[in-house]
């Protein structure tokens, strides 16, 4: 428990990294702050997946940053990973949607290791819902039992049976409307927390537009792994 404690200490608020980061694509400049809290190994869709860093070396910073903020976030028990969630807005305030990022705290802080976003309308709250994945039920000895499935494969599913173990609040987020039914193919990326009480997911997302994808996230609830996010992007429409 004093080792928990300790890791719990080490690991600020997501949402204060978040802030920060924000802060200083407008201070710094857009894409020099996307290198600057990058972590090594981040990724990004251009369309199609690639290292962050050498997706965005070289990019020039725009006149004006889009602006952002958290409304939600996903913590696991270690505090070793995160997710957030909120709203952008383009510059002078024209535009925007919605944004969903997974952050890493590495040994000099959080560091964000996958981004992504959609346009939209952008959600007019600025209340956080900070919610932390449980610390009862040692996830990590019984990871492997209950990690979710791997469920690519040539057969559509049903968006409803991908949300049946979804968290209350779950964060849904897409491009325009999502398909009733998905063919979820290859694993791209995943990871999880060191404690295994958030684990996450992209799968490719075959018929869709070029580099779609799906990113689910689970959390633990002390007995059992809830899908806490889903969020696709580039699928392809209900027919």
């Amino acid at each position: 428990m004093l080792l928990l404690g300790a890791l719990l200490m080490a690991s600020p608020p997501v949402a204060d990294a978040e802030r920060s980061f924000a802060a200083a694509a407008a201070r710094d400049g857009q894409w020099t702050a996307f290198r600057t809290y990058a972590a090594p190994d981040a990724i990004l869709f251009e369309p199609d997946q690639m290292p962050a860093l050498r997706a965005l070396g070289g990019r020039a910073d725009p006149r004006a940053s889009i602006a952002w903020h958290p409304t939600h976030t996903i913590t696991s028990c270690d505090g070793s990973l995160a997710y957030s969630a909120g709203a952008w807005t383009g510059s002078s305030g024209r535009g925007g949607g919605s944004f969903g990022t997974i952050w890493r705290h590495d040994p000099g802080g959080w560091a964000w290791i996958y981004d992504g976003g959609h346009d939209g309308t952008p959600d007019p709250s600025t209340t956080l819902i900070a919610e932390d994945a449980s610390c009862d039920g040692a996830p990590a000895a019984t990871a492997a039992a209950r990690t979710p499935d791997d469920d690519a494969g040539p057969t559509p599913i049903a968006l409803e049976t991908l949300k049946s173990s979804a968290a209350p609040g779950m964060i849904e987020a897409a491009d325009g409307a999502t398909p009733a039914s998905l063919r979820v193919g290859a694993i791209l990326a995943a990871g999880g927390s060191t404690d295994r009480s958030l684990l996450w997911r992209i799968n490719a997302l075959p018929g869709g537009d070029k580099g779609a994808h799906l990113l689910r996230l689970w959390s633990w609830d002390g007995r059992h792994y809830q899908l806490a996010v889903l969020d696709l992007t580039g699928a392809a429409p209900s027919k």
